[in-house]
């Protein structure tokens, strides 16, 4: 790292660590999170990570994980839709692409775009917490948790019961969900089905959902195994999702899953291992088939039903099903020297699709869909990583440090390592450092897409980045607060960019882009300080400030270069009389670049101010809400020319049996 990004890392530091801990607090306890592949207590951890509890959960006015995400600590949650029907995630400044999605554990990305990468088959009253790993983390996960890493973890029953939840809302805003639990002593199971869908804020924007979920935990002294199995399906109106020049598109998305995870503890040696499927089907239609938008003619070619209007170049959907097989084997051994940490992990990615991979010899039938539609091209690839990791923990000193190899039948191998250093220099206040490096391999999109004005590259090399970074955090009983400041030196990024005057959009490396960034929240309990009476309960506010080297500059970036610059989050609860609450979030952004609108004129993001609140009555085994979306009817689009919906109320009630 060059002299002068070490002097900005200081200044920075120096600026705003007075700031952050200035406050007066008591230790919160050790909670047990899994920010490596072995679990470890969050006072032993070097690193910048944020849990979101089940209680902060169930406080905010939110109605899905996707909206609970956008108020966390510099992450961009980027909807298309009402509900983040599709989200793109991304962590200190990142892309969707740039940030692992794990479900209890288990790996979650796709291959074919990062785009779906949060279609999960859970929903808010499966999550017991979220873990956020910031910074760069490939040397713990490998390829993807380039920024970042995001781990939901689901609730295990403990007791025997039924949960419901049903919602109404504007635009037929209707959720409707039911999950039973059965728990005895040694085992536990769970099963979740929710149905939720909207006709939109305006055409082109009604959506479909449907998630089951399945959980069985098994556990004994030594150990415990859980079992996982869940389907997600989603159909949605995607207008302008992703051209503007085609605003009537359709998709049509349909998640399978299995994963099973254990471990078995040998005095002081640990063994885990998992493994898991993941299949996931897309319909993309360019031209939405269906009344009221388009038809198909008797030569296979497609209509506007309105004007009549034939589109000649366009003759059907694309189809894909992305397939990743996968597991892991860890040891993990405790001794003087603190734990030793081995792994080895094995993943093989697959796709079917009529537009993106190789040509086949024999086309396969799409089941289900038109007769017409046949899979006509394929990829794959198999990646296996070794890890190593040692944790040492001295009196006040702890230091993490790891590597691992990466062996991918596309790309090149290679390894990756880090090192974090933690400090207890009180019992409030600890630092820490890290230095780590990353990676990304381009998605099968990135690689071979070629339709409607967007063509992928099958040159495009893996994006790689080192992550530094210096922080610390201090807690009390009552307030919890942390603070970083970050450097990504990226090089190879992997963006879609469109320059001023062609219609044509292109996947590219672009050479280096640097980014620096300052973070630092504080949540505090009235509660602790003055009882559970008090007017306002809980408080917390959480900042963001990013600028890089690079701008999308005569060019437009949909992804890399349109990051948030400015991210303030402000979350506020309040006890409004015996079991009545009022919930309230406001977060500010300021999105840095630009998108061209149908006219070809340059767009800036600029910044909004959006609210959400809701109020609720607790009445014995029942809880009544009422929620209001963008409280204030901002505005405002997350990614260019998708128009995000406005106020909206929704009124729902929750059972516990």
């Amino acid at each position: 790292m060059s002299v002068s990004k070490i002097s900005l890392l200081a200044t920075i530091l120096t600026l705003n660590l007075p700031v952050v801990f200035s406050q007066t607090t008591v230790n919160v306890g050790e909670a047990v999170v899994s920010a490596s592949r072995v679990e470890i207590k969050s006072n032993e951890i070097s690193k910048s990570i944020t849990v979101i509890t089940r209680e902060e959960i169930e406080k905010s006015p939110v109605s899905s994980v996707n909206e609970l995400l956008k108020y966390a600590l510099n992450v961009d949650v980027r909807q298309r839709g009402m509900s983040g029907v599709q989200a793109d995630l991304g962590i200190r400044g990142s892309n969707f692409s740039q940030v692992l999605i794990l479900l209890n554990g288990i790996r979650m990305n796709d291959a074919q775009t990062g785009h779906f990468n949060m279609n999960l088959p859970i929903e808010l009253l499966d999550v017991e917490r979220i873990e956020i790993l910031y910074g760069g983390a490939s040397r713990i996960y490998g390829d993807g948790a380039f920024a970042g890493a995001i781990n939901i973890i689901t609730r295990n029953a403990e007791k025997s019961n039924v949960k419901a939840i049903a919602e109404l809302g504007d635009y037929k805003w209707n959720q409707i969900g039911i999950q039973a639990n059965i728990a005895q002593e040694n085992h536990s199971h769970s099963l979740s089905l929710l149905h939720k869908g909207s006709d939109g804020e305006y055409r082109n924007t009604d959506f479909e959902q449907r998630n089951i979920f399945w959980q069985s935990q098994f556990k004994n002294k030594n150990g415990n195994l859980k079992i996982n199995l869940g389907q997600n399906e989603k159909s949605f109106g995607a207008q302008n999702f992703y051209s503007v020049r085609f605003p009537y598109q359709y998709e049509k998305n349909k998640l399978q899953f299995f994963s099973a995870k254990g471990n078995y503890r040998f005095n002081k040696l640990t063994l885990t291992g998992s493994f898991y499927s993941r299949v996931h089907f897309d319909r993309f239609e360019l031209f939405r088939e269906g009344e009221g938008y388009y038809g198909r003619n008797a030569d296979g070619t497609f209509r506007n039903l309105e004007t009549n209007d034939t589109i000649t170049w366009y003759s059907g959907h694309n189809y894909h099903k992305s397939t990743t097989i996968g597991g892991d084997l860890n040891a993990s051994y405790q001794s003087k020297l603190g734990t030793t940490s081995l792994g080895y992990e094995f993943r093989k990615e697959s796709i079917l699709s009529n537009a993106l991979g190789m040509p086949i010899t024999n086309s396969v039938a799409v089941k289900g869909e038109h007769p017409s539609a046949f899979y006509t091209k394929e990829d794959w690839r198999e990646n296996h990583s070794v890890f190593v990791e040692q944790n040492l923990s001295f009196e006040k000193l702890f230091i993490s440090a790891g590597a691992l190899l990466n062996i991918n039948s596309r790309f090149d191998e290679s390894i990756y390592s880090g090192i974090d250093l933690g400090y207890q220099f009180s019992k409030r206040f600890r630092a820490y450092s890290s230095i780590n490096k990353s990676f990304r391999f381009p998605s099968f999109t990135d690689l071979y897409y070629s339709l409607g004005g967007a063509v992928g590259s099958i040159d495009l090399k893996p994006e790689e980045s080192i992550n530094y970074e210096i922080g610390g955090n201090y807690k009390t009983p009552y307030l919890v607060a942390q603070a970083a400041v970050f450097i990504r030196d990226g090089k190879n990024l992997i963006d879609w960019v469109r320059f001023n005057g062609n219609d044509t959009i292109k996947a590219a490396n672009l050479t280096e882009v640097t980014l620096y960034g300052v973070e630092a929240s504080i949540k505090y309990s009235f509660t602790k300080w003055l009882g559970d009476n008090s007017f306002i309960q809980t408080a917390s506010l959480n900042t963001a400030f990013l600028t890089s080297d690079t701008l999308s500059t005569g060019f437009e970036s949909n992804y890399v270069l349109d990051y948030l610059t400015t991210q303030m989050n402000l979350g506020l609860n309040f006890r409004l009389a015996e079991q009545t609450q009022l919930n309230w979030m406001i977060r500010y952004q300021e999105r840095v670049g630009n998108y061209f609108d149908a006219a070809g004129n340059s767009n800036q993001f600029g910044s909004q101010v959006i609210s959400d609140m809701s109020v609720s009555q607790q009445i014995k085994n029942l809880k009544l809400y009422l929620q209001i979306s963008n409280l204030f009817d901002e505005k405002y689009i997350d990614i260019g020319n998708v128009r995000m919906p406005g106020r909206l109320f929704r009124l729902g009630i929750k059972a516990n049996l």
